[in-house]
């Protein structure tokens, strides 16, 4: 048996006196939004048996006093993320039922054209962020534009929905914990059905109701009728008004029931009828009903009215949506990066920053060499300028680690945007001491010292930089973003495809990586391979302290997510002469540092240097190797890699993320497809052990790349 509501049965009457007109107006226009989100909610469910919809129906029927008193409290500018069952606050929210509908019925005219259905997109312009299916992984979004919006002074509010079940992940918790810390403006509302798909509460969480978690957190918290719209409005006002006031955050338990089953196909069985019956006599609606006929208002002719109105409004979306048609295959592979580059490279909008577009709209990139006196390779050149240093500073040298911090410093100087957030990067400085100085100069707000959350410091990142910030959030070691890995792949990654191309997530996660620190299994892996294969997402590997400055730049004006491998080993390693900061390097273009005829050296990040000294050895036995560093691991620069592959016929790729699947293998099935016939040897790969990260020196000594091991085998191959 369901825990009954605290409520009683009957509708209760609103705080706010009103004129009587003006009464009768807001009444009946809360009637007309409970029907308008029943009956498409209805409707969806009959194109859904019809075949029609593809993909699964999640009703939100039973829940829509939840849905529109969660909306009615909203200004232009507040952001809402709605839960899977929340189809109605597309529509409360201005989207045209028309569009909605093409949505769900996957044409072109949806709002993600289709790439989506309705339950993960929705419309940026109008505040409405969609949800992943990994639930409650929103709330860490939300939190981070609230983060954002009291960083900025502005009395802007985020609302993030989810079920009772969601409560159970970690996401929850971080959010809810981050939000008590700072006070930030965000309303968390728990649509509390009482069934995670067929587990029960009991079964879920140890306490009585999720309201009292707030406790923990320090937050507000508050429990409701969830289907009696004036206690939810009632509920919602003072929570976004506390919000507003710089009051904090606020937990809302609206206790429900899903009438139907956790989907359209799924006949629920695990519920009992006593439930359901006593469930639907509590019908939102019919509620909402009792309190008009309460009122004196003639209830039959308002409803025949209304629904009249709505039933041929949803029939014309309905049409709409069914000669609507479907978008071109073309546009499966569009809108997965942000920005009018987002097929090749340079996608970066800020008009401070970019290689200059040739005659067609692109960046031209390719294997264009300035060759340095002492003889290796300088950085690839472009069409095009990018903006230098303008600042008169004196030229200096500085390590790999303080090339990093003097550009967090230089981009957060020049642009308010940009803000870093994680573990102890503030009054430490950091683990390696990257943030040093940042919180004296910049304050607590824009470095903000995380809880040891990495889930929300990723999802916090990611509300942050929808909502206009550019956020730069520190993995302590990249080993760690296994634990923000969801945030990362899921949310950011996916928040332009599934809007459509509609909105960029402008974010960096600096990552700490790599071996031959003695850090031993959980601090010193290679992470590339983690996220080789989640488009959406940029990955740069610097092996220079010049490139370690300038890809930063280009990383954190960026309007995708960056993952940035630093590599823990360069710190104080490799050193360079900068005038305080390296001009920006395009994402997505390698740099040949060394040039020869004999053989290719493909690599990036620390394996770079092993290769140089390689090289040098090699030319001593008669052997001129040509090394190209990618600098950038994703997208990849494959026309710089053909172009020397053309040149010397043999290739020998060298990194220290581990062999299977590793970039190598990629690059190679590359080689193997796209110019086999250039080739006068195997190619061949150089790379970590598929084991893991050995502490002992010798253990890991022998695992990794080696100087040696890359002569050997460039020797095998040149000599095939």
């Amino acid at each position: 048996m369901v825990k009954k509501s605290p409520a009683r049965k009957g509708a209760t009457l609103p705080r706010p006196s009103i004129a009587p007109a003006e009464r009768e107006r807001l009444d009946r226009d809360l009637y007309r939004k409970l029907t308008l989100v029943r009956m498409f909610d209805e409707k969806v469910a009959v194109l859904h048996r019809q075949n029609k919809v593809i993909g699964g129906v999640y009703s939100g029927i039973g829940q829509e006093a939840i849905v529109v008193g969660a909306t009615q409290p909203l200004t232009q500018g507040d952001v809402i993320f709605p839960l899977h069952r929340d189809m109605g606050i597309f529509l409360m929210r201005g989207i045209d039922p028309a569009i909605l509908m093409a949505q769900i019925l996957g044409r072109a005219t949806g709002l993600s054209g289709g790439r989506d259905s309705f339950l993960h997109t929705g419309e940026p312009k109008l505040g409405v962020f969609g949800a992943t299916s990994m639930l409650g992984a929103t709330l860490p979004v939300a939190t981070g534009c609230a983060m954002a919006f009291k960083t900025r002074g502005e009395k802007r509010v985020a609302i993030a929905l989810f079920g009772e079940g969601s409560t159970s992940r970690g996401d929850f918790h971080e959010a809810l914990n981050f939000a008590g810390i700072h006070q930030l403006p965000v309303v968390y509302i728990c649509e509390n059905n009482q069934l995670a798909f067929s587990t029960p509460t009991r079964l879920q969480m140890p306490v009585e109701t999720v309201a009292e978690r707030a406790d923990a957190y320090g937050i507000h918290r508050s429990r409701t009728h969830g289907n009696d719209l004036n206690r939810v409005i009632d509920e919602v006002e003072k929570a976004v008004e506390r919000a507003r006031n710089g009051e904090g955050a606020t937990l809302i338990e609206c206790v429900t029931y899903r009438i139907r089953g956790h989907s359209e196909h799924d006949p629920a069985k695990y519920r009992s009828e006593d439930d359901v019956v006593e469930w639907a006599s509590r019908d939102p609606l019919e509620l909402w009903e009792l309190y008009l006929e309460k009122r004196g208002y003639k209830l039959d002719q308002m409803r025949e009215e209304i629904r009249t109105e709505i039933a041929a409004e949803i029939e014309r979306a309905v049409e709409f949506a069914e000669s609507s048609p479907f978008p071109e295959p073309s546009a499966a592979r569009t809108a997965v990066f942000y920005g009018p580059y987002e097929q090749g490279t340079g996608d970066i909008l800020d008009p401070d920053y970019g290689a200059t577009p040739g005659p067609d709209g692109t960046v031209p990139h390719g294997p264009f060499i300035e060759v340095h006196e002492e003889g290796v390779a300088g950085r690839a050149a472009v069409e095009g300028d990018w903006r230098a240093v303008a600042e008169p500073f004196e030229e200096q040298e500085v390590t790999y680690l303080e090339a990093i911090r003097q550009t967090l410093i230089y981009e957060m100087e020049r642009d308010g945007r940009v803000f870093c957030l994680g573990e102890d990067i503030g009054t430490m400085g950091g683990a390696f001491g990257v943030t040093k100085g940042l919180i004296e100069q910049f304050g607590e707000e824009r470095v903000i010292d995380t809880p040891i959350s990495e889930s929300l410091i990723v999802g916090g990142a990611v509300g942050a930089a929808i909502v206009g910030m550019r956020p730069v959030a520190e993995m302590q070691f990249a080993d760690f973003i296994t634990c923000g890995f969801d945030q990362l792949a899921n949310s950011a990654a996916t928040m332009c495809y599934r809007h459509g191309g509609k909105v960029g997530v402008p974010m960096v996660v600096r990552c700490p990586s790599g071996a031959r620190i003695r850090g031993g299994l959980f601090h010193s892996q290679n992470v590339e391979n983690f996220f080789l294969t989640v488009p959406g997402v940029k990955i740069v590997a610097p092996a220079t302290a010049e490139d370690a400055s300038g890809l930063l730049r280009a990383a954190i004006h960026d309007p995708n997510p960056v993952i940035f491998l630093e590599y823990k080993y360069l710190y104080r390693r490799v050193k360079a002469k900068l005038r305080r900061v390296a001009d920006p390097v395009p994402i997505g273009i390698g740099a040949f540092r060394r040039l020869g005829a004999d053989l290719s050296l493909v690599t990036y990040g620390p394996t770079v240097h092993l290769c140089l000294d390689a090289a040098v050895q090699l030319e001593q036995a008669g052997i001129q190797a040509e090394v190209l560093d990618l600098r950038t691991v994703k997208p990849l620069d494959m026309e710089s890699i053909l172009h020397t592959v053309r040149k010397t016929h043999r290739l020998l790729i060298v990194h220290e993320d581990r062999t299977f699947c590793g970039l190598g293998a990629e690059i190679s099935a590359r080689i193997s497809e796209q110019c086999f016939d250039w080739l006068d040897a195997p190619v061949r790969r150089v790379c970590t052990a598929d084991t893991h990260y050995a502490y002992a020196p010798v253990l890991e000594d022998s695992i990794l790349p080696s100087v040696e091991s890359i002569v050997a085998a460039a020797k095998e191959v040149v000599g095939y």
